[in-house]
């Protein structure tokens, strides 16, 4: 025990990791997610940026995987489901951070109406461009639930020509393939991913927790003329998997493979987007999206059945000193179950404008009014319903020292709007809850060079009403409610350094602290208290070499012990315990040919997320390994 800690040390010490990337100079990159247009230098919040060679040199096998293993982001499997994970972000914790984070595909919202959180297994790693990460800002954009912030995910429009495939342990298979066509004034891809296992853990009858993933996308661009573009998305997504149940401490322990039952979920989504881009003039444009989503969830004993619907549309002025925008845009989704239906409305307006004082100062400003409304509509019952306004605002300045330095400083309110599982008890309704209300603060720093990248903020967010589970310690009168009041603090580094034309380091780390300071619905037993599956220090580190068309990549991340995700009055006796996955990876290019092969959790590190106590989940509890190659023509 004492050789595998040390080892890690050193590792964490050594490593540094965030991106992956061709060791050749570091550029300043431009942020296309918030509403008016910035880069990381001048941007008036916190940015956390991933190109396509940081996404590519990591080799992870999934956007999950990448997320947990290279950004701040916190990940773990919902229960052991590794195909609908559960994200966090600024200490929100890892039971309920994923519902105060928007997570969009191209702009496109994939936060639910319910408790399920946002399906990224949807999104084949192969085809995403870049992902930008907002932090403490994003609610005049977005609104409902951009308490922490916005992760964007940004697929290539025009993929290349291209097959991929890998094989690994565990029976792990891998097939993907890209054709793009362009002429003239249409641009064309189709995409089609594939991915399966035999599974890790193991039941009493030999059976193990097999799943497959199977993703397919068509896109086509028409530029009919040079200042309009129409654009038609088509995505469909089929996944079946086999999960396992929780584990005793002893158990755990003893053999984490091991499965006393598995739950079967399958899902499918058919997503259909279409939009236009129209430039008026140099001054003027106009853009506009619509989506339809049906998706379907069905276990062995229930399905539920959703479809939504959203509609954004922005128009843009710019001139030379100032930038405005306005728009407005509305999300109305339905869950059907067998007997009843529950709808979630969202519609809102915004305003945002940027204006340079001067060559080094400048400010940015919004504000959002957003109606959210629900109706329950259960067969042979009255329907109920109840709607609510929030509003958001963002204010921002950055002032630039110099031709690679810049400081700046944000104040930012959001909201989130409690999902429909909020309000029911024990199967039947109890009625609508508050909704959480957040101001959000963040200074930092930012400074690009060419050959070191270092970015550091200090946040604090202060929160009124943060929705939470109150666990009685039964299921028939435990309810869902609003911590009265809370905050959250922290730092956040990030750097990344050259050390030469072949060697190169970057680093991750945040301090978080995230409090209770009143909750009257439990007695007070809450007030002071840690939030649970919170950890204090977060860090991914990585060492990188490039040489010869081979890059190698050793990789470690970290995160402190913390709470057990239920335990809201600290007072459980098992506690999470740290996470540590070291990963090596390693590619070889010749030409229009790529071999590639990686190892997670190379020291076989046992890891797992608590629940509460004997109630564990093993998460990436052993070392795995892959190997494959990709060809271009």
């Amino acid at each position: 025990m004492q050789k595998k800690i040390s080892t890690s040390l050193v590792a964490s010490f050594l490593l540094a990791t965030t991106n992956l990337y061709s060791a050749q100079s570091l550029e300043t990159i431009t942020v296309t997610s918030s509403l008016i247009e910035s880069n990381e230098k001048n941007a008036t919040f916190a940015t956390e940026i991933y190109t396509k060679e940081d996404i590519q040199s990591a080799k992870s096998k999934d956007v999950y995987d990448f997320l947990s293993s290279q950004t701040s982001v916190n990940v773990s499997p919902s229960y052991g489901n590794t195909f609908s994970q559960k994200i966090d972000l600024r200490g929100y914790g890892i039971g309920d951070g994923y519902q105060n984070i928007v997570v969009l595909v191209n702009g496109r919202r994939l936060n639910n109406i319910d408790m399920t959180s946002q399906l990224l297994s949807s999104i084949p790693l192969e085809s995403v461009e870049k992902i930008e990460i907002l932090k403490g800002t994003g609610s005049v954009a977005f609104g409902d639930g951009a308490n922490a912030g916005v992760i964007n995910i940004i697929t290539n429009g025009k993929n290349d020509n291209y097959i991929k495939t890998y094989m690994g342990n565990n029976g792990t298979k891998n097939a993907t393939a890209s054709l793009g066509f362009i002429h003239d004034k249409i641009i064309a891809n189709a995409l089609i991913d594939y991915t399966s296992t035999d599974g890790t853990r193991v039941d009493l009858n030999n059976n193990k927790d097999e799943n497959y993933n199977k993703n397919k996308n068509f896109n086509i661009i028409y530029l009919p003329t040079d200042d309009l573009e129409l654009n038609l998305t088509r995505n469909y997504s089929n996944m079946d998997i086999k999960y396992a149940g929780k584990l005793t401490l002893d158990e755990y322990k003893t053999n984490p493979n091991k499965a006393s039952s598995f739950t079967e979920q399958y899902i499918s989504s058919y997503v259909t987007t279409a939009g236009f881009k129209y430039n008026f003039n140099s001054n003027l444009s106009l853009d506009t999206s619509y989506s339809d989503e049906d998706k379907l969830s069905r276990y062995t004993s229930w399905k539920s059945t959703y479809e939504s619907q959203s509609f954004t549309s922005k128009l843009n002025y710019q001139q030379d000193v100032y930038k405005l925008l306005v728009g407005i845009d509305g999300f109305d989704g339905d869950r059907i179950g067998s007997f009843d239906t529950t709808n979630k409305y969202n519609k809102a307006a915004f305003v945002s404008g940027e204006y340079e004082l001067s060559d080094k100062v400048k400010v940015l400003s919004g504000i959002r009014r957003e109606n959210v409304a629900y109706k329950y509509e259960p067969t042979g019952a009255n329907t109920l319903k109840s709607d609510v306004y929030l509003n958001a605002y963002d204010l921002g300045i950055n002032y630039q020292l110099d031709d690679i330095s810049s400081f700046f400083a944000n104040y930012n309110k959001s909201y989130q709007a409690p999902d429909i599982d909020r309000f029911f008890r024990n199967g039947s309704f109890n009625g609508f809850i508050d909704p959480a209300k957040v101001n959000n603060y963040t200074v930092g720093y930012n400074n690009i060079q060419k050959n070191n990248k270092l970015k550091l903020s200090l946040f604090r967010a202060d929160l009124k009403n943060e929705i939470y589970y109150y666990n009685t310690g039964s299921y028939s009168t435990s309810y869902n409610t609003n911590i009265d009041e809370s905050h959250k603090y922290g730092v956040e580094l990030f750097d990344k350094y050259l050390l030469n034309e072949n060697l190169y380091t970057s680093a991750n780390y945040s301090y978080i602290i995230a409090k209770i300071d009143e909750e009257n619905g439990g007695n007070g037993a809450y007030n002071g208290k840690d939030l649970p599956g919170v950890s204090k220090h977060n860090i991914t580190v990585n060492l990188g070499y490039d040489i010869n068309n081979i890059n190698t990549v050793l990789s470690h991340t970290y995160r402190n012990s913390a709470y057990a995700a239920n335990d809201f009055a600290n007072n459980f006796v098992q506690k999470q315990e740290a996470y540590h996955s070291t990963d090596l990876g390693s590619t070889y290019t010749y030409q229009n040919v790529e071999l590639f092969a990686k190892i997670q959790n190379l020291l076989n590190e046992d890891n797992g997320l608590w629940i509460k106590d004997d109630n564990i989940y093993p998460v990436n509890f052993e070392r795995t390994y892959y190997a494959g190659m990709k060809v271009k023509f």
